[in-house]
Parts: C-alpha cells; sequence; structure tokens
C-alpha cells in the first residue's frame, strides 16, 4: 500500500514523509535517509505496511519530487517491495521462536552494501523483541550509525522488551489501534460486505486492521450463538443438565480455543455491563446484538454481572496453573447459576 492508502495514524505518516523529504535531492523524490527506527504498538496496527510503504516511497519509479513523498503502487518496484523479491527491501524475521545471531550478521555484512537497484535500502527487522540478546548486541554498531543508504526498521509489540541500548539508538514512532470510523471505512473500502458486518468487525477487532481480517464472522457468530445461550440458562437459573453440557463443551476445546471462549464470554459480559448502566450503546462490540442484549442485561442486573465478569477472569487466571479446565468451568457455572438467586 501507498501512504495515501494507509488507514490511521496520521501523525507518524507525516513524520515519515518528512524523513523522506529531508533526504530529498533536487533529482530524486527521496534520497539517502540512512537511520535506524523503531516502529512500536499493538499486533494489527499497521506497522509493517507503514514500513513497506516507506520503502516503496523511497525506491518507486513513478514517484513525483514536488509531491508529498509517496509511491504510485503499481510500479515494477512497488509490485516487487510487495511481494518480497526487491533486493534493497530486506525482512529478518524470527528463524523458529527467535531471531538469531547468524541473522543478525548477515544483515551486518548487507547494510554497508550500496542499493543493489533502487535508491535506498530497508532492513525490516519483524518482531524485533525476539532478537536473542546475543543477536541484539552484534547489531548495536550497525543500528547506531548505519550508512546514509540504509534504513533500518524494528517493528515490535513489545518495545519494552528491546534492550535499552538498542532503544538509546534508534527514533520510535508509537502506532495506535484505529479508531472505529476510521477501521471501518477501510474495511468497507478494501473488503466490500453488509455495513453491519463491517461495524461488528471493527468493534471486535479493536482498532487492528489485522485482527479485523483474521476473524472468521461465521464461525465467531456461531460460537457467540452457543455462549449467549449458555447465559440465559444461567440467568434462568434452570435446566442444570443443559449447563453442564455447555461446560463439557467449552472445557473439551483446546487450550487456545477454551481462551477465546472465555475471553468472548468476557466480552459479551463487558457488554452486559454497559448496557446495564447508563453509558449507553456506544461502547457496546456486539452492536448487532444489542436488543437481546439489554434484555439479558435487564434480568441480570449490574452487580451480579460484574460478579460474573471477575469469576470468569479468575478462570482465566487459573489457566496458568494447568487446573482441570472441565473441572473447573463445572465448578464456576455451578456457583454463577446459584447467584442468580441475589437480588
Amino acid at each position: 500500500m501507498s501512504f495515501a492508502t494507509l488507514a490511521g495514524n496520521e501523525r507518524n505518516k507525516q513524520i515519515i514523509q518528512r524523513l523522506l523529504q529531508q533526504g530529498a535531492s533536487p533529482n530524486e523524490a527521496s534520497g539517502p535517509i540512512g537511520r535506524t527506527l523503531i516502529f512500536a504498538g499493538p499486533a494489527g496496527v499497521g506497522k509493517r505496511q507503514f514500513a513497506l510503504a516507506m520503502a516503496k516511497a523511497s525506491n518507486c519509479l513513478e514517484a513525483l519530487p514536488h509531491r508529498a513523498p509517496d509511491s504510485c503502487d503499481q510500479c515494477p518496484t512497488c509490485r516487487r517491495i510487495d511481494e518480497g523479491t526487491y533486493g534493497d527491501v530486506i525482512v529478518v524475521a524470527p528463524d523458529g521462536q527467535f531471531i538469531k545471531i547468524a541473522q543478525t550478521r548477515a544483515m551486518n555484512d548487507e547494510v554497508f552494501y550500496l542499493p543493489r537497484e533502487g535508491r535506498q535500502r530497508f532492513f525490516i527487522i519483524d518482531e524485533a523483541d525476539r532478537l536473542r540478546e546475543e543477536s541484539a548486541n552484534s547489531l548495536l554498531k550497525t543500528l547506531e550509525e548505519p550508512p546514509p543508504t540504509s534504513t533500518i526498521i524494528l517493528i515490535t509489540a513489545r518495545p519494552d522488551s528491546l534492550l535499552p541500548t538498542i532503544r538509546s539508538r534508534a527514533q520510535r514512532l508509537n502506532f495506535s489501534p484505529l479508531t472505529l470510523p476510521e477501521l471501518e471505512a477501510y474495511l468497507a473500502l478494501h473488503y466490500p460486505r453488509p455495513k453491519e458486518e463491517n461495524a461488528l468487525l471493527a468493534r471486535l477487532a479493536g482498532g487492528c486492521i489485522g485482527a479485523a481480517l483474521a476473524i472468521d464472522l461465521s464461525v465467531y457468530r456461531q460460537e457467540r450463538r452457543i455462549l449467549i445461550e449458555l447465559l440465559e440458562l444461567l440467568a434462568e437459573n434452570r435446566q442444570r443438565h443443559r449447563i453442564m453440557k455447555a461446560a463439557e463443551y467449552i472445557s473439551k476445546k483446546e487450550k487456545q480455543d477454551f481462551e477465546v471462549a472465555i475471553e468472548s464470554i468476557n466480552g459479551l459480559l463487558r457488554d452486559l455491563v454497559v448496557l446495564s448502566t447508563t453509558v449507553g450503546e456506544a461502547t457496546v462490540v456486539n452492536i448487532d446484538l444489542v436488543d437481546r442484549l439489554k434484555d439479558l442485561a435487564l434480568r441480570l442486573g449490574t452487580r451480579r454481572l460484574i460478579l460474573w465478569f471477575e469469576q470468569f477472569n479468575i478462570l482465566r487466571r487459573q489457566l496458568r496453573v494447568n487446573v482441570n479446565r472441565q473441572l473447573a468451568t463445572e465448578a464456576l457455572l455451578l456457583r454463577l447459576q446459584n447467584s442468580a438467586t441475589l437480588a
């Protein structure tokens, strides 16, 4: 994507374009800008796309010097950068669990070569927080003084996990999740679907494009239906056998899927708490089920909903000590069912 089509984080876009302009020469859209940058922010907010947009703006064959630096997104260079086949844009990613010293040593050697095809070389270190200490230390001199024709970008969702010696050698740009209108507009432009689906996706994703694209709405809605029915059964304080069946269904999932189910229940409970107060509907995530959730919130009341929310959080913490998921889930649901007698 070009800067013109990237969504959100407008301030960072302007900063990057100013950096490109500072390195521009009279005959080029952008010239040497050798420096080290850290793109920090939650996973899925577009940090990698911003890094690639910067690389494309620097090397685009059709970039116009009299405009703010950007790429055409269509020339052979832009397409090859997107495809990962452009020789002057090198991505370093974890090999297994970590980025290994052999990878950083190879990068150290490459950084000091002149561009092979374009105007500027880019070295993008993805998940930079997974640099092993020895790998990170091997990069220090290179990060401090990259040559003017090489730009290094470290991408991370956990910037505080980077060594202080790395953080001190780089200019940091903090990326934030998109606003709901920004993400809805992005989804509507690039992934046409009914407006109500994009509204739901944007809320489920918490402003992160990557999360929105990873969600299968049909699967989510099917699972959500089961979880809402469970909460309604608990509210009615009856049909214990169905509640135990639901506990078995949830707890038999793989650990990761079980955690997703618990998080989904917590999401529904957050919506119910909002709807049980005077806050209004603006912050409700499951916006397509407001009427049904309002009815359930009215039956349960704020006090009980907060108690249930806290109880599910306790269950989530218990997972860290490898409790028996089925027994723990059954015990929790029976406690919640008994709490239905609260005023």
